[in-house]
């Protein structure tokens, strides 16, 4: 007999969601058995929230008996799974992607209605504005928002292209100690607190294209969606927003 290739995480999240998604219960069962249940791609999702986003209801149902998390969050929002589910409920895509059904699947597996995204969004809110009272039997807790994180700057100019424009790769590689960068930071949503966060590189350490950054916060905390008393940071050239003068000079 053959030896089955691998499953590599990328099969394994291609397989669950995205623009082709397999949908082989063979195959997510392999990689349940190889641990990748809870892995989280570049992006946050699980294979919980790819089946979820793509409508596999029997993916689902295969990943809940095996105990995966319900609360692992998309980085750039905060959104869970279940956030995910309820945003169709009441709208023209709701029974076309299984929302109902998908939803009644993550409640019974204990999934948070009450878990917000970063702007203080929540399943149940959700569910209401579209008509549904899906959630209503559940008493209701305060909404428990996700810890602030530092975005991914790629992945927010691939979203707002061509809104939001990021200095070119190569450059972000080549910052040296001494210069300023912003990182955009989502958190709760509060008055007064800003998303850019502008930082000054002190130390780096790796090589490009796996440069790591340690900087310190120049933006007054308490202005920012960081938590208290932050007063350093650590990231990468996928982070980086925006640069400040001066610039690295460039090799003629």
């Amino acid at each position: 007999m053959a030896k089955r290739k691998a499953l590599s995480s990328r099969d394994w999240f291609d397989n669950c969601g995205g623009w082709r998604p397999r949908h082989d219960l063979d195959e997510l069962r392999r990689g349940i058995a190889t641990g990748l249940l809870d892995e989280q791609d570049e992006y946050g999702m699980t294979a919980l929230h790819l089946a979820v986003s793509s409508g596999w209801l029997e993916g689902i149902e295969e990943l809940l008996r095996a105990a995966a998390n319900t609360e692992l969050r998309y980085f750039r929002t905060g959104e869970t799974p279940l956030m995910t589910a309820a945003s169709d409920l009441g709208t023209g895509n709701g029974e076309r992607l299984n929302s109902r059904a998908m939803v009644a699947l993550l409640i019974a597996a204990r999934a948070d209605p009450d878990a917000a995204n970063h702007f203080g969004h929540t399943p149940r809110k959700s569910a209401r504005l579209g008509g549904s009272n899906v959630f209503d039997h559940i008493p209701e807790q305060p909404a428990r928002v996700p810890e602030p994180r530092i975005q991914n700057a790629e992945h927010l100019a691939d979203h707002y292209h061509p809104r939001f424009k990021i200095p070119d790769r190569e450059e972000r590689e080549s910052m040296r100690v001494g210069q300023a960068v912003d990182l955009y930071v989502y958190g709760p949503k509060a008055e007064g607190k800003q998303d850019t966060v502008k930082v000054r590189i002190t130390a780096r350490s790796g090589r490009r294209p796996r440069v790591r950054y340690t900087a310190a916060v120049e933006t007054p905390v308490e202005r920012t969606h960081l938590a208290p008393g932050t007063g350093e940071v650590e990231f990468g050239p996928e982070h980086i927003a925006s640069v400040y003068v001066p610039r690295p000079a460039r090799k003629k």
